[in-house]
């Protein structure tokens, strides 16, 4: 009995590490890019910081500060975004005035990103499912908000190779 035991125990020992040797380097290879997007993420955004501090108009206020990463669109790539959603008193042509010559860098920090303005009673965010779902999710009391624009400035860096990563397919 005992020397079935033992051969059973064998047995599992060697099957587990067969599977073991089988997975990990399957897991790794799928999920090994993914803290390497989140790190491009958050350099982007802290370029985006840098580079808008002494941009925004006078009297415009931060509402809340967005930062997205997947594929936004519909192929195999990954797309990354970093913004901010304003309010300001100035009309819109004011705020469009003031970001018209803007550029940032994006994540490598040797190619330039440009700025996006959109307000969010226009008809890009009624039409855009994906933008009306941030407008939700990072300014879910935007109503108490009157006799002031809204808008998010925003940088993307689109198609970018998905290198593994899960999240962009």
């Amino acid at each position: 009995m005992k020397r079935v035991y033992r051969i059973a125990v064998r047995i599992f020992a060697i099957f587990g590490m067969i599977v073991f040797c089988v997975i990990t380097p399957f897991i790794v290879a799928v999920t090994w890019k993914i803290p390497f997007h989140n790190y491009q993420l958050w350099n982007m955004q802290r370029n985006f910081r840098s580079s808008m501090q002494s941009v925004h108009p006078a009297g415009s206020r931060l509402l809340a500060e967005m930062a997205e990463f997947g594929n936004f669109g519909e192929s195999n790539h990954c797309d990354y975004l970093v913004g901010e959603f304003r309010s300001s008193p100035l009309s819109k042509e004011e705020v469009l005035k003031n970001y018209a010559a803007v550029a940032t860098s994006t994540f490598i920090g040797e190619r330039s990103a440009e700025i996006g303005v959109y307000f969010i009673d226009g008809e890009f965010f009624k039409k855009d499912y994906l933008w009306s779902e941030w407008i939700e999710k990072y300014l879910p009391n935007n109503h108490g908000i009157t006799n002031e624009n809204i808008y998010v400035i925003y940088s993307e860096d689109a198609m970018n190779p998905p290198d593994g990563d899960i999240r962009c397919n």
